[in-house]
């Protein structure tokens, strides 16, 4: 089983999520089936890839906010490269965004 918060794999028979601290809810008369346990990694992948894609974003605004500032420095010579590496870098973010969603 998964933590439903961080997406930590579980030691069994825990209360509480040893990474994070959330509760890890009673078991019910489900627990231990397949489809809980496919559920529960099925949260925890989607979990962390949002956290990947926010990773990716965040980066990605610091280039573009590089590139821009690089920009503004050189409008003539510079606008035009920096905005075809901006171009590039937004097909490359787009492609790593389908592939983290390919991979859900």
């Amino acid at each position: 089983m998964y933590c439903q918060k961080c997406g930590k794999e579980l030691p069994s028979g825990v209360a509480a999520c040893p990474a994070c601290g959330f509760p890890v809810p009673a078991p019910g008369p489900f627990s231990g089936s397949s489809s809980s346990s496919s559920i529960d990694r099925v949260m925890s992948d989607t979990k962390r890839a949002a956290k990947d894609l926010a990773s990716s974003a965040a980066k990605l605004s610091e280039r573009l906010l590089s590139k821009a500032g690089v920009a503004a420095k050189d409008p003539k010579g510079s606008a035009k490269k920096a905005a075809k590496r901006v171009a590039h870098e937004l097909e490359e973010a787009a492609h790593e965004i389908d592939r983290i969603v390919r991979d859900l």
